[in-house]
Protein backbone atom coordinates (compact mmCIF):
# COMPACT_ATOMS: atom_id res chain seq x y z
CA UNK A 1 0.00 0.00 0.00
CA UNK A 2 2.95 2.40 0.58
CA UNK A 3 3.80 2.34 -2.90
CA UNK A 4 0.03 2.20 -4.16
CA UNK A 5 -0.32 6.02 -4.96
CA UNK A 6 3.46 5.56 -6.92
CA UNK A 7 2.40 2.82 -8.82
CA UNK A 8 -1.47 3.38 -9.87
CA UNK A 9 -0.43 7.16 -11.03
CA UNK A 10 2.71 5.99 -13.32
CA UNK A 11 0.17 2.84 -14.82
CA UNK A 12 -2.80 4.58 -14.61
CA UNK A 13 -1.29 7.94 -16.80
CA UNK A 14 0.77 6.10 -19.14
CA UNK A 15 -2.13 3.66 -20.35
CA UNK A 16 -5.47 6.13 -19.58
CA UNK A 17 -6.41 3.58 -16.51
CA UNK A 18 -5.97 5.70 -13.97
CA UNK A 19 -9.58 5.45 -12.53
CA UNK A 20 -9.17 1.91 -12.53
CA UNK A 21 -5.63 2.01 -11.15
CA UNK A 22 -7.00 3.99 -8.03
CA UNK A 23 -9.85 1.40 -6.97
CA UNK A 24 -8.42 -2.09 -8.10
CA UNK A 25 -6.86 -2.12 -4.22
CA UNK A 26 -10.31 -1.89 -2.69
CA UNK A 27 -12.15 -4.09 -5.58
CA UNK A 28 -9.21 -6.29 -4.69
CA UNK A 29 -10.10 -6.20 -0.86
CA UNK A 30 -13.96 -7.19 -1.70
CA UNK A 31 -13.18 -10.46 -3.81
CA UNK A 32 -11.13 -11.37 -1.40
CA UNK A 33 -12.90 -10.88 1.90
CA UNK A 34 -15.92 -12.28 0.01
CA UNK A 35 -13.27 -15.20 -0.64
CA UNK A 36 -12.14 -15.90 2.94
CA UNK A 37 -15.83 -15.18 4.47
CA UNK A 38 -16.62 -18.09 2.71
CA UNK A 39 -13.89 -20.42 3.31
CA UNK A 40 -15.01 -19.68 6.52
CA UNK A 41 -18.44 -20.31 6.24
CA UNK A 42 -17.30 -23.97 4.63
CA UNK A 43 -14.89 -24.99 7.51
CA UNK A 44 -17.27 -23.87 10.25
CA UNK A 45 -15.10 -21.05 11.61
CA UNK A 46 -17.13 -17.83 10.79
CA UNK A 47 -19.05 -18.59 14.36
CA UNK A 48 -16.26 -17.11 16.26
CA UNK A 49 -15.72 -14.29 14.40
CA UNK A 50 -19.43 -13.66 14.34
CA UNK A 51 -19.78 -13.87 18.44
CA UNK A 52 -17.08 -11.53 18.57
CA UNK A 53 -18.04 -8.00 20.30
CA UNK A 54 -16.26 -6.41 18.59
CA UNK A 55 -17.06 -7.55 15.15
CA UNK A 56 -20.56 -6.43 16.45
CA UNK A 57 -19.45 -2.80 16.87
CA UNK A 58 -17.56 -2.41 13.20
CA UNK A 59 -20.90 -4.05 11.84
CA UNK A 60 -22.87 -1.53 13.75
CA UNK A 61 -20.89 1.10 12.45
CA UNK A 62 -20.62 -0.31 9.15
CA UNK A 63 -24.43 -0.34 9.13
CA UNK A 64 -24.96 3.25 10.30
CA UNK A 65 -22.72 4.89 7.97
CA UNK A 66 -24.52 2.54 4.65
CA UNK A 67 -28.06 4.19 6.52
CA UNK A 68 -26.86 7.96 6.53
CA UNK A 69 -26.08 7.35 2.67
CA UNK A 70 -29.42 6.00 1.97
CA UNK A 71 -31.54 8.45 4.35
CA UNK A 72 -29.12 11.82 3.61
CA UNK A 73 -27.80 11.69 -0.54
CA UNK A 74 -25.31 14.62 -1.24
CA UNK A 75 -22.76 13.92 -4.36
CA UNK A 76 -22.83 10.96 -5.38
CA UNK A 77 -19.15 10.78 -6.31
CA UNK A 78 -18.08 12.21 -3.20
CA UNK A 79 -20.93 9.64 -0.97
CA UNK A 80 -19.27 6.67 -2.89
CA UNK A 81 -15.92 7.95 -1.98
CA UNK A 82 -16.85 8.30 2.19
CA UNK A 83 -18.02 4.90 2.32
CA UNK A 84 -15.10 3.75 0.63
CA UNK A 85 -12.82 5.63 2.77
CA UNK A 86 -14.81 5.40 6.18
CA UNK A 87 -15.33 2.14 6.19
CA UNK A 88 -12.48 -0.40 4.42
CA UNK A 89 -10.06 0.06 6.67
CA UNK A 90 -12.43 -1.78 9.28
CA UNK A 91 -13.19 -4.17 6.29
CA UNK A 92 -9.55 -5.29 6.03
CA UNK A 93 -9.24 -5.79 9.87
CA UNK A 94 -11.74 -8.37 9.91
CA UNK A 95 -10.60 -10.02 6.57
CA UNK A 96 -7.29 -10.29 8.98
CA UNK A 97 -8.98 -11.34 11.92
CA UNK A 98 -10.72 -14.09 9.98
CA UNK A 99 -7.38 -15.08 7.91
CA UNK A 100 -5.64 -15.12 11.44
CA UNK A 101 -8.11 -18.14 12.36
CA UNK A 102 -7.71 -20.20 8.65
CA UNK A 103 -4.05 -20.07 9.10
CA UNK A 104 -1.24 -20.37 10.94
CA UNK A 105 -1.85 -17.33 12.04
CA UNK A 106 2.47 -17.07 13.14
CA UNK A 107 3.31 -17.88 9.78
CA UNK A 108 1.02 -14.81 8.71
CA UNK A 109 2.00 -12.85 10.76
CA UNK A 110 5.67 -13.21 10.21
CA UNK A 111 5.67 -13.16 6.46
CA UNK A 112 3.21 -9.50 6.74
CA UNK A 113 5.77 -7.50 9.48
CA UNK A 114 8.71 -8.74 6.94
CA UNK A 115 6.97 -7.71 4.46
CA UNK A 116 5.88 -4.31 5.58
CA UNK A 117 9.10 -3.48 7.10
CA UNK A 118 11.00 -4.37 3.56
CA UNK A 119 8.79 -2.21 1.93
CA UNK A 120 9.32 0.44 4.56
CA UNK A 121 13.02 0.17 3.83
CA UNK A 122 12.05 1.31 -0.01
CA UNK A 123 9.77 3.69 0.69
CA UNK A 124 12.04 5.67 3.29
CA UNK A 125 15.17 5.47 1.00
CA UNK A 126 12.87 7.04 -2.04
CA UNK A 127 11.79 9.96 0.65
CA UNK A 128 15.49 10.54 1.61
CA UNK A 129 16.65 10.69 -2.18
CA UNK A 130 13.47 12.59 -3.13
CA UNK A 131 14.81 15.33 -0.33
CA UNK A 132 18.34 15.41 -1.35
CA UNK A 133 18.36 14.82 -5.17
CA UNK A 134 15.58 14.60 -6.99
CA UNK A 135 14.59 18.18 -8.81
CA UNK A 136 11.05 19.09 -7.67
CA UNK A 137 9.21 18.22 -11.04
CA UNK A 138 10.52 15.03 -10.81
CA UNK A 139 7.48 13.21 -10.19
CA UNK A 140 5.73 14.94 -12.84
CA UNK A 141 7.16 12.65 -15.61
CA UNK A 142 5.51 9.74 -14.11
CA UNK A 143 2.17 11.71 -13.81
CA UNK A 144 2.13 13.51 -10.59
CA UNK A 145 -0.03 16.55 -11.38
CA UNK A 146 -3.29 18.42 -9.88
CA UNK A 147 -5.43 16.86 -12.49
CA UNK A 148 -4.57 13.44 -11.71
CA UNK A 149 -5.38 14.12 -8.05
CA UNK A 150 -1.67 13.95 -6.62
CA UNK A 151 1.01 17.19 -6.39
CA UNK A 152 4.45 16.03 -7.32
CA UNK A 153 5.87 18.27 -4.58
CA UNK A 154 5.09 20.33 -1.10
CA UNK A 155 6.41 22.51 0.18
CA UNK A 156 5.70 24.50 4.14
CA UNK A 157 3.56 27.63 3.50
CA UNK A 158 3.99 27.07 -0.72
CA UNK A 159 7.37 28.39 0.32
CA UNK A 160 10.12 26.47 -2.51
CA UNK A 161 13.25 26.80 -0.08
CA UNK A 162 11.13 24.66 2.40
CA UNK A 163 9.74 21.53 0.36
CA UNK A 164 8.56 18.55 2.30
CA UNK A 165 9.26 14.99 1.77
CA UNK A 166 6.08 12.59 0.75
CA UNK A 167 7.95 9.77 -0.98
CA UNK A 168 6.20 7.01 -2.95
CA UNK A 169 2.95 8.55 -0.87
CA UNK A 170 0.14 10.83 -0.65
CA UNK A 171 1.35 13.86 1.20
CA UNK A 172 3.65 14.52 4.05
CA UNK A 173 1.14 14.37 6.81
CA UNK A 174 0.40 10.77 5.56
CA UNK A 175 3.87 9.92 4.89
CA UNK A 176 4.99 10.81 8.38
CA UNK A 177 1.98 8.69 10.02
CA UNK A 178 2.92 6.00 8.29
CA UNK A 179 6.55 6.35 9.62
CA UNK A 180 4.82 6.05 12.80
CA UNK A 181 4.11 2.58 12.67
CA UNK A 182 7.65 1.82 10.94
CA UNK A 183 9.35 3.39 13.82
CA UNK A 184 7.06 1.37 16.75
CA UNK A 185 8.19 -1.77 14.79
CA UNK A 186 11.63 -1.18 14.45
CA UNK A 187 12.44 0.34 18.23
CA UNK A 188 9.65 -2.34 19.28
CA UNK A 189 12.47 -5.29 17.85
CA UNK A 190 15.01 -3.62 19.38
CA UNK A 191 13.65 -3.59 22.60
CA UNK A 192 12.68 -7.06 22.50
CA UNK A 193 15.27 -9.15 21.24
CA UNK A 194 18.90 -10.22 22.06
CA UNK A 195 20.27 -11.28 18.51
CA UNK A 196 22.86 -8.98 16.77
CA UNK A 197 21.58 -9.86 13.32
CA UNK A 198 18.19 -8.60 14.00
CA UNK A 199 19.18 -5.61 16.41
CA UNK A 200 21.64 -3.83 13.39
CA UNK A 201 18.45 -4.63 11.14
CA UNK A 202 16.11 -2.40 13.30
CA UNK A 203 18.39 -0.02 13.94
CA UNK A 204 19.07 0.76 10.28
CA UNK A 205 15.04 0.55 9.86
CA UNK A 206 15.18 3.33 12.69
CA UNK A 207 17.41 5.50 11.69
CA UNK A 208 16.17 5.78 8.03
CA UNK A 209 12.52 6.66 9.63
CA UNK A 210 13.74 9.08 12.02
CA UNK A 211 15.50 11.03 8.89
CA UNK A 212 12.63 10.55 6.88
CA UNK A 213 10.21 11.55 9.55
CA UNK A 214 12.16 14.91 9.83
CA UNK A 215 12.20 15.94 5.93
CA UNK A 216 8.49 15.49 6.15
CA UNK A 217 8.12 18.22 8.40
CA UNK A 218 4.69 16.56 9.65
CA UNK A 219 4.02 17.94 13.27
CA UNK A 220 1.36 15.98 14.10
CA UNK A 221 3.49 12.56 12.93
CA UNK A 222 5.99 14.25 15.11
CA UNK A 223 3.96 14.33 18.24
CA UNK A 224 2.78 10.55 17.37
CA UNK A 225 6.02 9.18 17.41
CA UNK A 226 7.33 10.51 20.16
CA UNK A 227 4.37 9.41 21.89
CA UNK A 228 4.78 6.12 20.35
CA UNK A 229 8.25 5.37 21.62
CA UNK A 230 7.50 6.84 24.60
CA UNK A 231 4.83 3.85 24.94
CA UNK A 232 7.23 1.05 23.29
CA UNK A 233 9.77 2.21 26.14
CA UNK A 234 7.36 2.02 28.98
CA UNK A 235 5.65 -1.29 28.02
CA UNK A 236 9.26 -3.07 27.54
CA UNK A 237 10.77 -1.82 30.11
CA UNK A 238 8.29 -2.72 32.38
CA UNK A 239 7.90 -6.10 31.65
CA UNK A 240 11.58 -7.06 31.83
CA UNK A 241 12.33 -8.84 35.12
CA UNK A 242 14.08 -7.17 38.06
CA UNK A 243 14.00 -3.76 35.95
CA UNK A 244 14.80 -0.64 37.91
CA UNK A 245 14.14 2.69 37.20
CA UNK A 246 17.67 4.59 36.79
CA UNK A 247 16.45 7.77 39.12
CA UNK A 248 20.77 8.87 37.76
CA UNK A 249 19.59 8.31 33.87
CA UNK A 250 16.45 9.53 34.44
CA UNK A 251 17.95 12.90 35.61
CA UNK A 252 20.46 13.16 33.34
CA UNK A 253 17.63 12.37 30.09
CA UNK A 254 15.37 15.61 31.28
CA UNK A 255 18.54 17.52 31.63
CA UNK A 256 19.14 16.82 27.90
CA UNK A 257 15.70 17.60 26.98
CA UNK A 258 15.99 20.88 29.10
CA UNK A 259 18.99 21.76 27.43
CA UNK A 260 17.26 21.09 24.19
CA UNK A 261 14.52 22.94 24.63
CA UNK A 262 17.03 25.78 25.92
CA UNK A 263 18.72 25.83 22.62
CA UNK A 264 15.85 26.07 20.52
CA UNK A 265 14.32 28.76 22.75
CA UNK A 266 17.12 32.17 21.15
CA UNK A 267 16.17 30.87 17.73
CA UNK A 268 12.50 30.93 18.10
CA UNK A 269 12.02 34.29 15.70
CA UNK A 270 14.27 32.93 13.57
CA UNK A 271 12.82 31.83 9.75
CA UNK A 272 13.58 28.16 10.22
CA UNK A 273 11.78 27.71 13.64
CA UNK A 274 9.06 29.92 12.93
CA UNK A 275 8.26 28.24 9.50
CA UNK A 276 9.17 24.44 10.64
CA UNK A 277 7.83 24.87 13.77
CA UNK A 278 5.08 27.50 13.98
CA UNK A 279 4.28 27.52 10.53
CA UNK A 280 3.45 31.11 10.66
CA UNK A 281 6.65 33.57 10.05
CA UNK A 282 5.85 37.28 9.15
CA UNK A 283 6.41 36.17 5.62
CA UNK A 284 3.59 33.61 5.34
CA UNK A 285 0.86 35.08 2.76
CA UNK A 286 -1.28 32.02 3.95
CA UNK A 287 -3.66 31.68 7.17
CA UNK A 288 -1.64 31.20 10.07
CA UNK A 289 -2.79 27.02 10.47
CA UNK A 290 -3.04 26.84 14.36
CA UNK A 291 -5.65 29.90 14.00
CA UNK A 292 -7.39 27.77 10.73
CA UNK A 293 -7.70 24.54 12.66
CA UNK A 294 -9.25 25.78 15.75
CA UNK A 295 -11.50 27.85 13.27
CA UNK A 296 -12.19 24.52 12.07
CA UNK A 297 -12.80 23.13 14.94
CA UNK A 298 -15.65 25.30 16.15
CA UNK A 299 -17.45 25.02 12.95
CA UNK A 300 -17.60 21.48 13.33
CA UNK A 301 -18.22 20.98 16.61
CA UNK A 302 -21.20 23.88 15.87
CA UNK A 303 -22.45 21.95 12.49
CA UNK A 304 -22.31 18.61 14.95
CA UNK A 305 -24.60 20.51 17.64
CA UNK A 306 -27.05 21.68 14.94
CA UNK A 307 -27.00 18.15 13.25
CA UNK A 308 -26.75 15.59 15.68
CA UNK A 309 -27.71 12.59 13.28
CA UNK A 310 -24.86 13.75 11.00
CA UNK A 311 -25.05 15.05 7.14
CA UNK A 312 -23.84 11.70 5.43
CA UNK A 313 -20.86 9.91 4.12
CA UNK A 314 -19.15 12.52 1.66
CA UNK A 315 -19.95 15.58 3.39
CA UNK A 316 -16.84 16.24 5.06
CA UNK A 317 -13.00 15.00 5.07
CA UNK A 318 -10.91 14.25 1.87
CA UNK A 319 -14.16 12.70 0.35
CA UNK A 320 -15.74 16.02 0.21
CA UNK A 321 -13.25 17.68 -2.16
CA UNK A 322 -15.04 15.78 -4.68
CA UNK A 323 -18.58 17.28 -3.05
CA UNK A 324 -20.16 19.65 -5.94
CA UNK A 325 -23.46 20.34 -4.04
CA UNK A 326 -22.34 20.48 -0.64
CA UNK A 327 -19.11 21.91 -0.86
CA UNK A 328 -15.92 21.09 0.83
CA UNK A 329 -15.09 20.41 4.63
CA UNK A 330 -12.02 19.55 5.94
CA UNK A 331 -12.34 19.76 9.81
CA UNK A 332 -8.42 18.83 9.68
CA UNK A 333 -9.49 16.34 12.77
CA UNK A 334 -10.74 12.57 11.78
CA UNK A 335 -13.13 12.42 14.65
CA UNK A 336 -15.10 15.83 13.70
CA UNK A 337 -14.79 14.67 10.32
CA UNK A 338 -17.07 11.33 11.62
CA UNK A 339 -19.23 13.40 13.57
CA UNK A 340 -19.87 15.51 10.55
CA UNK A 341 -20.72 12.66 9.08
CA UNK A 342 -21.89 10.01 10.79
CA UNK A 343 -23.50 12.53 14.07
CA UNK A 344 -22.84 11.75 17.35
CA UNK A 345 -23.86 8.14 17.28
CA UNK A 346 -21.32 7.10 14.51
CA UNK A 347 -18.61 8.74 16.49
CA UNK A 348 -19.67 7.26 19.12
CA UNK A 349 -19.64 3.27 17.82
CA UNK A 350 -16.08 4.03 16.19
CA UNK A 351 -15.12 5.27 19.95
CA UNK A 352 -16.03 2.13 21.23
CA UNK A 353 -14.51 -0.08 18.27
CA UNK A 354 -11.08 2.08 18.89
CA UNK A 355 -10.98 1.56 22.65
CA UNK A 356 -12.02 -2.22 22.17
CA UNK A 357 -8.61 -2.79 19.58
CA UNK A 358 -6.60 -0.50 22.15
CA UNK A 359 -7.54 -2.75 25.09
CA UNK A 360 -6.66 -5.80 22.92
CA UNK A 361 -3.32 -4.80 22.37
CA UNK A 362 -2.49 -3.99 25.58
CA UNK A 363 -3.21 -6.99 26.80
CA UNK A 364 -0.57 -8.40 24.49
CA UNK A 365 2.00 -5.24 24.65
CA UNK A 366 5.12 -6.62 26.12
CA UNK A 367 4.48 -10.49 25.73
CA UNK A 368 4.39 -10.06 21.77
CA UNK A 369 6.60 -7.30 20.44
CA UNK A 370 4.42 -6.79 17.55
CA UNK A 371 1.23 -6.30 19.48
CA UNK A 372 3.66 -3.84 21.43
CA UNK A 373 4.56 -1.62 18.50
CA UNK A 374 0.49 -1.90 17.20
CA UNK A 375 -0.11 -0.10 21.00
CA UNK A 376 2.39 2.25 20.43
CA UNK A 377 1.41 3.25 16.56
CA UNK A 378 -2.51 3.76 17.18
CA UNK A 379 -1.72 6.22 20.38
CA UNK A 380 0.61 8.21 17.95
CA UNK A 381 -2.29 7.21 14.91
CA UNK A 382 -5.05 8.68 17.69
CA UNK A 383 -3.01 12.03 18.23
CA UNK A 384 -2.80 12.73 14.23
CA UNK A 385 -6.22 11.67 13.64
CA UNK A 386 -7.29 14.77 15.48
CA UNK A 387 -5.15 17.25 13.21
CA UNK A 388 -5.21 15.77 9.76
CA UNK A 389 -7.70 12.56 7.88
CA UNK A 390 -4.93 10.34 8.42
CA UNK A 391 -7.54 7.40 8.52
CA UNK A 392 -8.78 7.64 5.09
CA UNK A 393 -5.11 7.53 3.81
CA UNK A 394 -4.80 4.23 2.44
CA UNK A 395 -1.48 3.54 3.03
CA UNK A 396 -1.60 4.37 6.84
CA UNK A 397 -5.63 2.44 7.57
CA UNK A 398 -4.81 -0.06 5.75
CA UNK A 399 -0.93 -1.19 7.00
CA UNK A 400 -2.10 -0.34 10.50
CA UNK A 401 -5.65 -1.67 10.57
CA UNK A 402 -4.29 -5.15 8.31
CA UNK A 403 -1.38 -5.49 11.01
CA UNK A 404 -3.39 -5.55 14.06
CA UNK A 405 -6.28 -7.96 12.56
CA UNK A 406 -3.32 -10.59 12.13
CA UNK A 407 -2.35 -9.93 15.51
CA UNK A 408 -5.39 -10.12 17.98
CA UNK A 409 -5.80 -13.96 17.42
CA UNK A 410 -2.35 -15.68 18.58
CA UNK A 411 -3.27 -18.98 20.12
CA UNK A 412 -0.04 -19.93 19.97
CA UNK A 413 3.49 -17.70 21.20
CA UNK A 414 4.85 -15.60 18.45
CA UNK A 415 8.13 -17.36 17.25
CA UNK A 416 11.11 -15.34 15.70
CA UNK A 417 10.68 -12.39 13.05
CA UNK A 418 14.16 -13.14 11.46
CA UNK A 419 16.25 -15.76 11.34
CA UNK A 420 19.82 -15.56 10.16
CA UNK A 421 20.82 -17.87 6.69
CA UNK A 422 22.82 -20.76 9.69
CA UNK A 423 19.91 -20.98 11.39
CA UNK A 424 20.37 -18.63 14.70
CA UNK A 425 17.21 -18.61 16.30
CA UNK A 426 16.69 -15.77 19.25
CA UNK A 427 13.79 -15.14 21.65
CA UNK A 428 12.39 -11.93 23.20
CA UNK A 429 13.61 -11.07 26.66
CA UNK A 430 9.74 -11.40 28.05
CA UNK A 431 8.92 -14.88 28.62
CA UNK A 432 7.02 -16.89 25.67
CA UNK A 433 3.91 -17.69 27.19
CA UNK A 434 0.73 -18.01 24.78
CA UNK A 435 -1.73 -15.44 24.29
Amino acid sequence: MPLHIFISTWIGSSFGVLAFAKIAKDVVLLIGFTLVLLSAYYIGKLNAVIQDKLVWAIAAYGVLTVLLAIIKPTDQDAEILGLVYNLRFLLFFVYGLILARLYDSNNLWQRAIRVVLGVSVIVMVFGIIQYTILPDTALTHVGYSRANGVLPVFFIDDKPDLERVMSTMRDPNSFGSYLVIILSFALAYLLAYKNKYLRQVTVGILALGILSLWFSFSRSAWIGALLAAIIVGAVSFKKKKGFRVNKKLLTIGAGCVAVMVLAVYPFRNTYLVQNVIFHADESTTLEDPNELRLRFYKESLRAGVETPLGHGPGTAGLASIRNTQEGVVLNENYYLQLLHETGFIGLLLFLVIVLIVALRLYGKAGVHPGATALLAAFAGLAVTNFLVHIWSNEAVAYTFWGLAGLSLYQPQAPRLLFRRAHGQHDAPQTPATSI
